[in-house]
C-alpha cells in the first residue's frame, strides 16, 4: 500500500469501464496505483454519473464497480448529504468563470476538505481549481 490520497471522477471510472473510450487503456494503466492507494476517495455523485453515462455500455460493469466501492477497504464513498450539496452549489454559483458541473463542484468540496490534492481524472476542470489530474500528466 501507498501513501497516496486519491479521489476518483467521473472520467476516469468510466474510461476504466469503456473499452472504447479514448482514455481506457490509460485508465487501465493507472488502476494499479489506485489499488495500493492508502485512501481512495468517491462521492455518491460520482457514482451516479457512472451508472447514468455506462446504462447502455456495461450496465453490469458499473453496477459491479459501485458495489465494490462500498467493499474495498481502501476507498471511502462519500454521502451527498444535504450541507455538502450545499457547499458545492455555493462554489458552483460562484464560479460563473468556469464551466464546472455540479458534480465537479461536489468532489472538488470533499477534496478541500479532506486535502486531497490529486483526482484520477482526464477533466481539465480539477486542474482549474488547483488539484492535479493524474490522466492528464
Amino acid at each position: 500500500m501507498t501513501g497516496d490520497r486519491l479521489l476518483l471522477d467521473t472520467a476516469f471510472i468510466q474510461a476504466l469501464l469503456n473499452r472504447n473510450d479514448q482514455y481506457h487503456e490509460s485508465a487501465k494503466a493507472i488502476f494499479p496505483r489506485v489499488r495500493v492507494a492508502a485512501e481512495v476517495w468517491v462521492t455518491e455523485a460520482v457514482l451516479v454519473e457512472v451508472a447514468n453515462g455506462l446504462s447502455a455500455l456495461n450496465r453490469e460493469g458499473a453496477a459491479h464497480f459501485i458495489e465494490g466501492c462500498y467493499r474495498t477497504a481502501n476507498v471511502r464513498v462519500v454521502t451527498v448529504d444535504t450541507p455538502l450539496l450545499e457547499r458545492a452549489l455555493a462554489l458552483y454559483r460562484a464560479r460563473l468563470d468556469k464551466e464546472w458541473g455540479l458534480t465537479d463542484c461536489i468532489s472538488m468540496i470533499v477534496m478541500q476538505e479532506r486535502n486531497i490534492s490529486e483526482a484520477v481524472t482526464t477533466d481539465h476542470h480539477f486542474t482549474q481549481a488547483g488539484f492535479r489530474a493524474s490522466l492528464l500528466s
